[in-house]
């Protein structure tokens, strides 16, 4: 058994790729504060490297299953991939409930791709109170890129935006009218945002409301854009990875 007291020997082997080590310091970092910060102050120093994305939307907007595609075109460039994916409480055990993961089959194998589920444990925002702590964790693991996967969330909870190095707001076509689009909360804080299932009707009238709001809101230099996707089938994937980049 790893000696808790020892984490080098423990940080070494997941650097190389040992998952159930991984596992065992982000489960130190989830769960006892006091381990958390002696963890992260030995990983610390290598984690300015990664990139954090993030994606978020309403529950059932697709968003494991763009993370899934996203995963794929990063390994393709050599890159390794950690996914955070919060999910909600069991009111049961406390645990993740289902698991996200079901839906990001393609890295299951892979010694370079992490899925980790997280339970919100009653955290609100759209993530868990450690999801910060263990993206930087994996960073610090050598992690080139860490995704972070948000919770089914609604007008409010932005917690992502700071979170995160870019965000992505995922929306489905007639998730709301123009009224809604023009609401203060989530909308504003993408990067992109992605009508995703765009093969249903009225994708092209949700991403021309989406484009007015964008056209009239105040620019900080940036004018976020939108990107259509089918998930299920791919469609999309270049020009969101184009935007990303």
């Amino acid at each position: 058994m790893a000696d808790e007291t020892n984490l080098e020997p423990w940080i070494a082997a997941a650097r190389a790729g040992d998952k159930r080590l991984t596992g065992r310091l982000i489960s130190l970092v989830e769960d006892d504060p006091r381990k958390a910060g002696a963890v992260l102050q030995a990983v610390y120093a290598a984690s300015d490297g990664a990139w954090i994305t993030g994606l978020t939307g309403a529950p059932g907007a697709g968003k494991s299953t763009l993370v899934d595609l996203l995963v794929a075109e990063r390994r393709a460039r050599g890159r390794r991939v950690a996914v955070l994916a919060v999910d909600p409480t069991s009111p049961f055990t406390g645990g993740a409930l289902l698991g996200d993961r079901i839906r990001m089959q393609r890295g299951a194998a892979d010694p370079d791709v992490l899925v980790r589920s997280m339970a919100t444990r009653g955290w609100l925002g759209g993530m868990s109170q450690a999801t910060e702590r263990v993206a930087t964790l994996c960073a610090g693991l050598g992690y080139d890129e860490i995704i972070i996967e948000t919770v089914g969330v609604g007008q409010s909870e932005v917690d992502i935006a700071a979170a995160a190095d870019s965000t992505v707001v995922v929306v489905t076509p007639g998730w709301g009218d123009g009224v809604q689009v023009a609401k203060a909360g989530v909308m504003e804080i993408g990067d992109v945002i992605v009508v995703n299932k765009a093969d249903r009707a009225g994708a092209a009238a949700s991403v021309s409301e989406l484009e007015e709001m964008l056209r009239l809101a105040p620019s900080d230099g940036w004018r976020p854009p939108v990107v259509t996707t089918t998930a299920t089938s791919g469609e999309g994937l270049t020009e969101l990875v184009a935007a990303l980049d």
